[in-house]
């Protein structure tokens, strides 16, 4: 798949040859070549089968994240990530763009609740709402940036 200077292209013709000869099965489409990176990912490849293992995997999050299965007891909500349903146990955090006062109920809005985002100090803000105490089947209900929204406590 290399050139003669054994160069990597960024992809490779997966398809029968075309008449005009241009694009062969395996060889290079006319994409960028050479790309240090895909060099670099070959040999991080080939390593990696050599020693049986990611080269390039960050140990200590390996070891907490798929050994030990450290999750977290937040769950997150955005604009583009707009979740219905959390499991029992977990805290709501609604993450914005800007400043924003949250409104919720926990109660179908027999009462409601007034939070200030906190400014995250990476250009979101976020508020937590302490909804860890809620059983499956209840449901939060909020508003953020005068929209309202729906989250379901799950099993």
């Amino acid at each position: 798949m290399a050139n003669e200077g054994a160069m990597l292209p960024e992809q490779l013709w997966d398809t029968a040859d075309l008449p005009d000869g241009k694009m062969i099965l395996g060889g290079p489409t006319g994409s960028a070549m050479p790309l240090c990176w895909a060099h670099a990912e070959y040999v991080t490849l080939v390593r990696s089968r050599k020693d049986g293992v990611c080269f390039d995997r960050i140990e200590p999050v390996y070891q907490r994240y798929a050994k030990a299965k450290t999750g977290s007891n937040i769950e997150m909500w955005t604009f583009a990530h707009q979740l219905q349903r959390i499991p029992h146990g977990k805290t709501l955090r609604i993450i914005t763009e800007s400043a924003a006062t949250i409104l919720w109920s926990f109660d179908g809005r027999a009462t409601t609740n007034e939070l200030a985002a906190r400014d995250a100090g990476f250009g979101c803000w976020c508020a937590d709402l302490p909804s860890n105490t809620l059983q499956s089947g209840a449901q939060i209900v909020f508003t953020v940036q005068n929209k309202d929204f729906k989250v379901q406590i799950i099993d």
